[in-house]
Order: C-alpha cells, then structure tokens, then sequence
C-alpha cells in the first residue's frame, strides 16, 4: 500500500480524534474542577448528536444550526443539577456522588430510547462533492468541517480559562476551594458554571460527531466507553492530556478499521489504553496537573 494511503488514514484519524478531544475536554474541565466523573456524559453526547438528527429531519438545514442549542440546552442542564442535586450530594462519602451520576446515565440512556426509538437516525449534510482533494490527500469533508469547529471550540475553550476572569475564578476553585472562599469567590456558583460548562462542551462534541456517523441508542455506552478510554489515555483532569489521548485514540482506531476491520475499532482503543496504563498508571502526563496526586485533598468540606 502507498504512503499516500497511510497518510489519509491517519489524517482522517486526526480529524475524528479532535472530536473525542473536545468531548474528552468536557469530561476533563468537570474532574478537573470539581474531582467529579461524569459518568452520564455518555449521554450527554448522544443527546447533542440527536439535536443534530432533528434539526436535519424537520427543518432540512444544516445541523450544525443545533449547535448553540445543545450548547445552552446542556449548560442549563449542568447548572441546575450540579446547584440543585450534585453539590449537595458531593458532600457525602462515596460511593454515592458517583451512584448519583450514574443514575443520571442510565436516566438518559433510557430516556433518549424512549423518545426516540431504536431506529437510527442521520445528521449528514449533502454539501455537493463528499470529498476534498489535496494533492494525494482525499479528505471526507464533513470530517473536515467538524474538525475545524472542534478546533475552534477548544481554542475558545482554554482562552475563557487563561484569560477570562471567570475562569481564572474556577482555575483557584479547583487548586483551593478554601482559600478561594476565603477571597470571596462564591465556590458554589463558580463549580455549577464548571459543570454546565463542561456538559454544554460535550453537547458540541456529540452536534460535531452527528455530522460523520448516523445516531441511535446504543452510541450512549459506545460514546461513553470511548470517552472514558480517551481520558484514562490523557490523564483524569489534564486537558491537554485530553486532546492528546483524543488524536492517538483517533488515529489508532482509523488505523485498525482500514487495515484490519471495522468491528475491531474499539478493541484497538482499548488496547492502546492498557500499553499506556502498564506504562504510566496516571495516563500519559504521569501526574494529576496543578494538584496533588491525592484527590481527597481538594475535596470540598461540608460547612
């Protein structure tokens, strides 16, 4: 087989792989900020993905208009679980924060085959030639597309937390959320930000991944096993851990589908996480970033 060949495999594993890592980002600023996994973001992704399929089947325009919709729709979402129902029960000792957010998971899971059905569902855009070529590259150009606005959303993402006030504010939340109330931040606020947040991010991701695969039930474990594998690749609240476990993931999946099959995607995943967890157990970057590598630390006191 031609270098070409590898190269479009690759390439196309890049561009899907931006995609996982901007989900993966979602996933990350919420344990980042709050040491909290979010084990309904699975969901959360699907949910965006079916945004997308609607805005195509009744309106016939592009789905990516479904965007700011999955956007605010999850931020809302996160916000008011994490100040009505998460941060009270955060306080508590596990297992029971984590039992919550799975009960969340399972809710949507069964909730988004209920409302709609075993039958998938498409979020494609006929947008005349499917392909971009670039010399020896052909590209699929949705790939393309939803790879860019992944880019730019993960660029605005980690401009609002180095430069923006607010995320400066969540940034000391998560080092010291002591220390940050004692400044007058209100900590409460600023974790169901990061939480609305981290979910209207991973709504993107799911508006994003529509636009390549066809949406149905079963991608809620699909997405959320994958998500999950990126992140234990990158490393739990390293967001550019994230992004890099996302391009690897990405590539290594592309790789295994072209030359081996397609039904051995995911084990390919999988198996790049266990040589990169026999190697580093905390992921790729061998540390939680900024914090002690003891979460029971930054845990937050009742009171």
């Amino acid at each position: 087989m031609s270098l070409a060949f590898y190269l479009n495999i690759l390439i196309g594993g890049l561009l899907t792989g931006l995609v996982y890592g901007l989900a993966a980002l979602g996933f990350a600023v919420i344990f980042g900020a709050l040491r909290v996994v979010n084990f309904a973001h699975g969901g959360m992704m699907v949910a965006g993905m079916y945004a997308s399929a609607l805005v195509m089947t009744l309106h016939g325009t592009d789905p990516l208009l479904a965007l700011p919709v999955d956007a605010v729709g999850l931020f809302v979402f996160g916000f008011l679980f994490q100040s009505l129902l998460a941060g009270r029960v955060r306080r508590l000792p596990e297992p029971m924060p984590s039992l919550l957010l799975v009960g969340v998971a399972l809710m949507l899971a069964g909730g988004l085959s209920l409302l709609f059905g075993a039958a998938p569902r498409s979020a494609r855009l006929p947008i005349g030639a499917d392909t971009l070529a670039l010399g020896p590259l052909v590209l699929d150009r949705l790939q393309v597309r939803a790879a860019w606005v992944a880019v730019l959303m993960i660029t605005l993402l980690f401009v609002f937390f180095n430069i923006s006030r607010t995320g400066k504010a969540i940034r000391a939340c998560a080092d010291n959320p002591c220390g940050a109330r004692v400044i007058g931040l209100n900590v409460s606020r600023l974790q169901a930000v990061t939480f609305g947040l981290g979910s209207a991010v991973v709504g993107v991701a799911g508006c994003l991944m529509a636009q390549t695969v066809d949406v149905r039930p079963e991608l809620v474990s699909d997405m959320a096993l994958t998500g999950f594998v990126v992140i234990l690749i990158g490393g739990p609240g390293s967001a550019g851990g994230a992004l890099l476990g996302g391009l690897l993931v990405g590539m290594v999946e592309a790789l295994a589908g072209a030359l081996v099959s397609p039904a051995l995607q995911s084990l390919a995943g999988y198996g790049l996480l266990l040589v990169v967890l026999v190697l580093r157990s905390l992921g790729l970057p061998g540390r939680f970033p900024n914090r002690s590598a003891n979460p029971a630390r930054h845990r937050e006191q009742p009171g």
